[in-house]
């Protein structure tokens, strides 16, 4: 008897403590976005600061994209393996370590390989906090609560590039890593007093193991179909971080501060397009990608046309942006939420996988966008078109194999 009580005493504490579990994950996950959007408008900054060409300040967003994709694959099976909690508070130490050193770098190698190391740590530390969301819930409830990751998620976009403006114009660009730096250390302490082990499924450490998982996930086709469409849809505010600094303050002559409201917008646009897919569930992904990818290839093509017959203004550069990032906001969520779930034991693994291919893609489309010339829209204006004919096909071979499988 005293048995049974226990048992469901514990149940009852998970039931309440569920919900704290997922508020803390909701606060930590946007840290893999803030670290990147925060300091977007010092890149130019960076750039007069260590007498480099653009381009080099550009890759500290590359370096930290690799060691964010590349770790999340060796995360995955760490947190199926040793749960959430413990290996996230060792990352967070060494993402803090990381953080603190960064605007103390003498050159911009230093600040390459620190953001290396930043975006290594990083990696270990959402993975655990976005597989929290599967430990804890499911069916109905984990699609709804998916959501509110994914706009979690948003958060950063939005606030950090008007908070970076905004301390690039009054304190400098090492400001933008000590705001970074206290927000990383209070959720150190509150996961560490707060946050309750989630994970119920413990997967051995073996390296053969975990290769044949991935290789499973890799080969299962609407798994890997929907990982390209939020690699390429990604990339979008990626190219955008990359090339807009330069565009609007260099080009246009805006203040650090009117870029980051620029950014907020951008990073409201892509909250919105989350929200609205709250009302939107019930419409099948099938016909939402096709739809919003059409429209996205649309407004890509026409803004496009008119780079080459009006002069470059702001209006021309960030209206189209919005707009497709709003539309691009709709279908994200959905792609990464279903990916995920068709390996609920593994979800570590999975989540891992999808996130570290998301960004490795990103992390190559930031690479080659430092090749981009910053003088008009015309070069942004033609990676938009060519990313989103590229989601329209991943959609029409997603499509085809749903066929195939009826």
């Amino acid at each position: 008897m005293l048995q049974s009580v226990q048992i469901v005493k514990t149940i009852e504490e998970r039931s309440i403590n569920k919900y704290l579990a997922l508020c803390l994950a909701l606060f930590v996950v946007p840290i893999s976005g803030l670290a990147i959007d925060i300091y977007v408008p010092s890149l130019p900054a960076i750039t007069s600061y260590f007498g480099v060409d653009k381009s080099l300040a550009q890759l500290t967003i590359t370096f930290y994209m690799a060691g964010l994709g590349l770790m999340q694959l060796f995360a995955g099976v760490i947190s199926d393996s040793f749960g959430r909690k413990k290996p996230f508070l060792i990352a967070m130490a060494l993402f803090i370590l990381a953080t603190f050193l960064i605007p103390l770098s003498a050159s911009i190698q230093q600040l390459l390989l620190l953001r290396l190391v930043q975006g290594s740590a990083v990696a270990m530390v959402i993975v655990p906090m976005r597989s929290v969301l599967n430990d804890l819930f499911e069916g109905p409830e984990y699609y709804k609560k998916s959501n509110y990751m994914f706009l979690a998620w948003s958060m950063g976009p939005i606030v950090a590039p008007m908070i970076g403006g905004y301390l690039q114009h009054y304190f400098g660009w090492q400001s933008s890593f000590y705001f970074l730096l206290m927000y990383s250390v209070i959720f150190f302490i509150l996961i560490f007093f707060l946050m309750p082990e989630t994970s119920q499924h413990r997967h051995p450490f073996r390296l053969a193991t975990s290769l044949c998982r991935y290789k499973q996930m890799l080969l299962h086709k609407e798994y890997i179909t929907g990982v390209l469409m939020n690699c390429l849809l990604y990339s979008l505010i990626i190219l955008f971080a990359v090339v807009g600094p330069f565009l609007i303050e260099n080009k246009l002559h805006y203040s650090p501060i009117e870029f980051g409201r620029v950014s907020l917008l951008a990073g409201l646009a892509w909250f919105l397009g989350g929200f609205t897919n709250r009302f939107l569930i019930h419409i099948a992904l099938k016909k939402k990608a096709v739809a919003v990818f059409s429209a996205m290839l649309f407004i890509s093509v026409v803004t496009l046309v008119l780079g080459f017959i009006m002069p470059m203004s702001i209006s021309l550069i960030v209206l189209p942006t919005l707009l497709m990032l709003y539309l691009g906001g709709i279908v994200f969520p959905n792609n990464f939420a279903r990916g995920i779930a068709f390996f609920p034991k593994t979800t570590g693994s999975a989540n891992a996988l999808f996130g570290s291919l998301v960004f490795l893609g990103a992390g190559i489309s930031s690479g080659l966008a430092t090749f981009l010339k910053s003088g008009t829209q015309i070069p942004l204006g033609i990676a938009y078109v060519g990313i989103i004919f590229m989601c329209l096909i991943v959609t029409f071979i997603q499509n085809q194999k749903r066929e195939e499988t009826l």
